[in-house]
């Protein structure tokens, strides 16, 4: 009986051995895509707004500046929204999710400028990735004429 508990047991421990790092992976590949597909959402729906918020025609036909044009700041783990000072919106990522502007940006404060017609300066790449497996990753291309576009990569993209 008690041999064949311990053959349970050890049967058991292989079995959760083999299945625990590809339940971490699947759960690291969704989480990077929700991540990505969120801030992809978030960065259109500033681009609406930097369209419709940035001018108001007034009613003698002229038209009106509405204070500054938003912007996005990544923050590594997460992002936050600004309208002129004052922050309007602030995103906390999934724990093991990390995003940052692709290229040298060391240092430097990562922020996406939305003009008056929606276009995004300058024009760059985020890497959204999962910190425990960095090869599970989407990219956020966005180019100078403010076209957003997510490309998947990784280990299962």
């Amino acid at each position: 009986m008690l041999l064949e508990l311990l053959l349970m047991l050890v049967l058991a421990g292989g079995l959760f051995y083999t299945a625990a790092p590809v339940a971490v992976n699947i759960y690291q590949y969704g989480a990077v895509r929700f991540e990505a597909e969120h801030l992809l959402s978030e960065i259109r729906r500033e681009q609406m707004v930097a369209r419709t918020a940035a001018q108001q025609v007034g009613e003698d036909g002229g038209t009106e500046y509405l204070g500054s044009r938003p912007r996005l700041m990544l923050t590594g783990k997460g992002y936050i929204c600004y309208r002129g000072d004052e922050e309007t919106m602030s995103h906390a990522c999934l724990p093991s999710v990390r995003m940052q502007f692709k290229g040298n940006w060391e240092g430097k404060k990562q922020l996406l400028y939305f003009g008056a017609d929606g276009d995004i300066y300058p024009g760059i790449t985020i890497l959204i990735f999962a910190s425990g497996g960095e090869n599970i990753y989407c990219r956020l291309i966005i180019d100078t004429a403010g076209r957003v576009r997510l490309e998947r990569g990784g280990a299962n993209g």
